[in-house]
Order: structure tokens, then C-alpha cells, then sequence
């Protein structure tokens, strides 16, 4: 309750008067109430909610419902399409698809909000200084590292050294037994295979479709679960109670799982504590809010997501562990203050690399983890049948 109380407290201090009159002062124009729907994932931090209730607090006659559809890669489209939304809060993987199918309308970002150049990327029109939608919060693969000791030194492992240096003390999320759990693999997998060759998915998430270099880069991870050396968890959920039943040392998740990582640790006397340090190579992620082409109150809706993705509501987003998608929450000094390894998290999202942002990238994540399941899982080799099947997807 202490905590919760915390950050409530410090969305009343950086929610400046410039965001709330913004809020304000469109509320101040409306003459008829406007009913807004929002699709978004599941979030169990409640960080989005508070700002979304923020918002309704500020806005009685522009209000924002929240329809929370549980989703994975394969089914989002489909099933944000069945909300009748008039903003999608969409995985970044899903805008290509969402804008070549015109079912979201170009948006400018709030003013006076800069941000990364590797976040901006995934959701800027090409050419254009407009988006498809506006970055909501960003995410990129982390290593999380338990310290039993601070009076003893602990340098950060690479992970490719982990494979070997650290038997059965690494988790990460190497399996997947269904949709709601194949993403995560997917993105494992893709950064396995980065931290033995960085040449193998480009910074404009063009893969290789050489099979000897796929042979070669996924030859280490899969003979260290084969010798049983790495814990091999399906989702992020399962990797992050094996990391705590067990008291690993090192597994591999993303940021947003820090603070309910670290309050449940600290209490351990066997940890000192958590420590996040950046992978060689990690996979960019994150979620952006875009306006329906379908929505009646496109303007409102437009005025909602500046709220909502503004450099205020940025600092409350990083206080409940998500990344950030702009430069000033990086170099907030209260921020910096109380989460150290800010500045490791954005060092990881301006050295990552996108999954390849494709209208078909569903399709081409079905046939990936099925290929690479199987080898890893099953000892298969990969054949060309897979260059063929991802080549196809990404055509």
C-alpha cells in the first residue's frame, strides 16, 4: 500500500500544469459528452489505467473506457478489431499491418516530447514527420542479475558467455508452448542469435537468409539446453518464478518486471540486490497508441493519446517500470535517482534492433518459432525449408 500510495503521490508532482491544462482546456470547449474506447493488453502494473483515470478525472465529458483484450502476436489484429476502438494501443509489430490495411489515421506527436531515434522509428510514417501512431512506452530485452554481496565485485556477463560460465543458473524464455508464449520465444531466440553474430538481423530489421549463418548462430543456445546448462521457460511469467523459487543468478526479461522483481527479492537475505544490465544485442519492443479510421471522435481521441504519451505521463510510465519512450524521462534527475539502471535500459534501446516490422510479421513469428522449437526442443537441424518458409512471409 506504501508503495502504491508513493506513486500516486508522484503522478500529482510530475503531472505538470501544462499537461493538465491541456487536458482541461479541451474539456472546456465540448458541448456533447464523448465516449472514447480504448483497446489495450493487459497490464498489470496499473500504470496505464492511472493515467487513463487521470484523464476521465480531468475530461468528465471526453471519457476513456478501456477495453482490455488478452491477445497474443497470431490474434491481436483480429481481436483489437472486434472493440470498435477509437485508439488502438498497439504492439509496435502490429502497425504495418494496422496502416497498409488503413484502419488508423496519421497522428503528430505531442509537442515538446523528444524521442529516441530507435523508438520513433517503429511508429513514424516513412518520410514523413507525422506517425502512425505515438510511442506509449517502449521495451527492450534486459539481463537481470541477482548480487548476493555489493562489497564484492560483479562485472556484467555477456550473454553468449552464459551459455557455458554459468550452468543452470540463467533463465530465459527459450520454449513456447502456444501463442500466448511464442513471441517472447521468438524474441529470444533473435537475440541468442545476435549475441554470436550482429550481422544476422540488421538495425532495419532485415534478417539473413543465409542458412549456415542461422546454423552457426543458433548452435551455442541450443547446445547449452541440450546439456541442460540453461533453465529454458516458456513466457515471461515462468521465466520470472524460476529466477525466484530457484534464487538463479542471472535470467533474461524485460524491464516492466523489474519492480515487482525487486520488491519481492529484497526481502530475501540472500540477496543484496537486483542488478539490470543491457544485452550485446536486444530486441526493441513497446506498445503505441493510434486513432481508429473508424472512429466518429477522431480529434478527441487524438487529444486523449497527447495526454496519455506526454513527457509528464512519460515520468509516471518509467516510475512503474516501463521504458520510456523519450529522452527526457532518461535524464530526469529524480527519476535517476531512484532507478539506476535507467540509464542501462536506454543504452540498450539505442543499441537494439526491431524484429522485422512487416504487414505479414505474424505469419513469419508462426513459422520461425516453429522451426526454431524444433530444433532447440527437438534437436531438428535446420534445413533450407526454413530460409524458404521465412523468405515467403516476409516476401
Amino acid at each position: 500500500m506504501t508503495e502504491l500510495y508513493s506513486r500516486r503521490s508522484f503522478l500529482a508532482g510530475v503531472l505538470t500544469s501544462g499537461t493538465l491544462s491541456a487536458g482541461a482546456g479541451y474539456v472546456l470547449t465540448r458541448r456533447e459528452p464523448v465516449d472514447l474506447v480504448l483497446a489495450t493488453g493487459v497490464d498489470p502494473t496499473g500504470g496505464r489505467q492511472l493515467l487513463v483515470t487521470m484523464w476521465n478525472q480531468l475530461n468528465p465529458d471526453a471519457q476513456i473506457h478501456t477495453e482490455t483484450v488478452n491477445s497474443s502476436t497470431r490474434d491481436q489484429y483480429e481481436l483489437f478489431l472486434r472493440t470498435k476502438a477509437d485508439i488502438f494501443n498497439l504492439d509496435v509489430i502490429h502497425i504495418p499491418r494496422f496502416a497498409d490495411d488503413q484502419l488508423i489515421v496519421p497522428i503528430t506527436p505531442p509537442d515538446g516530447n523528444p524521442l529516441l531515434p530507435a523508438v520513433s522509428r517503429l511508429s513514424q510514417r516513412t518520410g514523413r514527420d507525422d506517425f502512425w501512431a505515438v510511442p506509449f512506452n517502449t521495451d527492450v530485452g534486459m539481463l537481470y542479475r541477482r548480487v548476493a554481496d555489493k562489497a564484492v565485485a560483479d562485472p556484467e556477463p555477456e550473454l553468449a558467455d552464459l551459455l557455458t560460465s554459468a550452468p543452470g543458473q540463467f533463465a530465459g524464455q527459450l520454449n513456447t508452448v502456444g501463442p500466448q508464449t511464442e513471441e517472447a520465444f521468438v524474441v529470444n531466440v533473435l537475440e541468442h542469435a545476435l549475441a554470436q553474430d550482429d550481422a544476422i538481423l540488421t538495425e532495419d530489421g532485415v534478417l539473413s537468409y543465409s542458412l549456415g549463418q542461422w546454423r552457426e548462430a543458433l548452435g551455442p543456445v541450443t547446445a547449452a539446453i541440450k546439456a541442460g546448462r540453461v533453465l529454458d521457460q516458456a513466457g515471461e511469467g515462468s521465466t520470472t518464478r524460476v529466477f525466484q523459487q530457484s534464487g538463479l543468478r542471472y535470467m533474461r526479461n524485460w524491464p516492466v518486471s523489474y519492480p515487482a522483481v525487486e520488491r519481492a527479492e529484497r526481502t530475501k537475505v540472500s540477496t543484496a540486490e537486483i542488478r539490470l544490465g543491457g544485452l550485446p544485442t536486444g530486441i526493441i519492443g513497446g506498445q503505441s497508441l493510434a486513432v481508429s479510421a473508424d472512429s466518429p471522435h477522431r480529434e478527441v481521441a487524438e487529444q486523449a493519446i497527447h495526454f496519455l504519451t506526454g513527457k509528464s505521463s512519460q515520468l509516471l510510465l518509467t516510475k512503474y517500470g516501463f521504458a520510456p519512450t523519450n529522452l527526457d524521462a532518461y535524464i530526469n534527475q529524480r527519476l535517476a535517482e531512484s532507478l539506476p539502471h535507467l540509464e542501462d535500459i536506454r543504452v540498450a534501446v539505442e543499441s537494439s534492433r526491431p524484429r522485422p516490422m512487416h504487414h505479414n510479421y505474424a505469419a513469419f513469428a508462426r513459422v520461425f518459432a516453429e522451426h526454431t522449437r524444433n530444433l532447440l526442443q527437438e534437436g531438428e537441424p535446420l534445413t533450407q525449408r526454413f530460409i524458404s518458409d521465412i523468405q515467403k512471409e516476409l516476401g
